[in-house]
This record gives C-alpha cells, structure tokens and sequence, in this order.
C-alpha cells in the first residue's frame, strides 16, 4: 500500500509541475500575440535556429531546400525580415 501511495504522489507532482510549465508556456504565447514583453524594448536577440515553419516561408520565398541548410540562422532571419540590424552585423563580425 506504502508503494501505491508513493507512486501516486509522484504522479501528482509530475501532474502539478507540468500543469505549471503549460501554464508558463501559456503566459508566454499571451505576451507575444499582445505584442507587450515585460523586457526593455532594447534587449538583444540572437538567432539561434531556424524552425520548420521559418523553413516552409524561405521555400514559398524560392529558396531551395539545400540553400536553406546552408543558411545560418541569422541570415534566414534576415531574409525573412525577422532580424535586426544589430543582429546582422553581430553576425557578420570577423572570425
């Protein structure tokens, strides 16, 4: 019984952690539609992936899906307009 007990509780936790992050999640995506962040308008963004449907865009944009694996993350954002200027030339910095 002890056993059964235990198990419970940890799948109440596992239950009550993730209803936490869904809820995390859930106030992020809030934030972004409203367009209001609770950061300095200022703050740096880097690009550190390109997402399947950042992928999906650059291929309605005509690039074809090998020059899309060769991109950077940087440069895919830059196409698709979702870089800034500080961005672009933090990435194009010399090595």
């Amino acid at each position: 019984m002890a056993e059964t007990d235990e198990y419970l509780r940890m799948l109440l936790n596992q239950a009550a952690a993730e209803e936490a992050l869904l809820g995390r999640v859930s106030r992020t995506e809030d934030v972004e539609q409203s367009g209001t962040a609770s950061g300095p308008a200022t703050s740096p963004t880097v690009s550190l992936m390109i997402t399947s449907r950042q992928r999906a865009e650059l291929r309605e944009l005509g690039f074809s899906d090998e020059s899309i694996r060769r991109m950077t993350p940087a440069e895919a954002h830059e196409k698709l307009g979702l870089s800034s200027p500080s961005e672009t030339q933090l990435g194009s910095g010399s090595r």
